[in-house]
């Protein structure tokens, strides 16, 4: 059965590779008319990257008049004016808004020069500290840590007993690896325990902490150092966008007028930004 229309928003927020590397995008060409109106390559973005990389510009193009044309009979069908339909485009069009003002507004910020600054600064403060690399499994109870503690003394594996019953299951679907980490990174509980332990090691009794039960093993230890420039560049360009972002939202909460209420319509008692 031919795939006719996408299947998911139709907002185009990414390039598929295969349409991203095309010569033709760069003019942002027309490659089809549907009723007069014209569909240009950047279009074709959203629907490219539903369907992947491997999918062929043809039928790529295909699904875009499709849409057109659906898109066109609910304009006949004045469908634009249907209550539900509006609140729908309104909550895109706050979204789309949002992310653009967002974007603007670190998309000047982010420089080379900004990025290195932070960067060497960040060398310049850096001290050495003991890292851990470890795994848990997390229970509920002491008693099924000491039941997991006697299968693995029976030589089960640690990663497939921290995949089928650990209910951290973040970490769980990684064979319960949490990862290198410093020593004020997790609980006090736990860490305790990991960094007096040797690598290879697994934790005797069952270490508890707020979340439940653990059992430890420890992988590894080494001293951490600054990861290279090239590495560290796109980790620290983000946090200079999420800073930048987080500081305008508290600019524009300092400035709003904001009234709070139940879901029942009546007014919250807190009055807080």
């Amino acid at each position: 059965m031919k795939m006719l229309f996408a299947r998911r928003p139709l907002v185009a927020l990414s390039l598929a590779a295969g349409l991203a590397a095309s010569p033709a995008f760069a003019a942002d060409t027309v490659v089809a008319n549907v009723n007069g109106s014209d569909i240009k390559m950047s279009q074709l973005a959203e629907f490219g990257r539903q369907m992947g990389p491997q999918a062929p510009y043809e039928a790529v193009l295909e699904v875009a008049i499709n849409n057109q044309l659906v898109y066109e009979q609910a304009k006949r069908d004045k469908l634009d004016a249907d209550p539900e339909v509006k609140a729908a485009l309104h909550r895109v069009e706050i979204q789309l808004m949002a992310q653009a003002l967002m974007q603007k507004k670190v998309r000047g910020a982010i420089t080379e020069e900004a990025v290195k600054a932070r960067y060497d600064q960040a060398v310049k403060n850096f001290q050495p500290q003991e890292e851990v690399h470890a795994r848990h499994i997390l229970v509920e109870t002491e008693e099924s840590a000491r039941s997991i503690i006697a299968d693995l003394n029976r030589g089960q594996d640690f990663g497939e007993l921290a995949k089928s019953r650990s209910k951290d299951t973040g970490s769980g679907a990684m064979g319960g690896d949490l990862g290198y980490f410093v020593q004020g990174a997790m609980v006090p509980e736990f860490s305790t325990v990991a960094f007096a332990m040797r690598p290879g090691e697994v934790s005797k009794t069952p270490v508890k902490t707020q979340f439940g039960y653990h059992v430890i093993k420890v992988e590894d230890k080494r001293m951490a150092t600054i990861p290279p420039y090239d590495q560290a560049k796109p980790v620290i360009a983000r946090q200079i966008a999420d800073e930048l972002q987080e500081k305008m939202v508290v600019d524009l909460r300092d400035k709003a007028k904001i009234k709070r209420f139940k879901p029942d319509g009546t007014p919250l008692d807190a009055a807080k930004k």
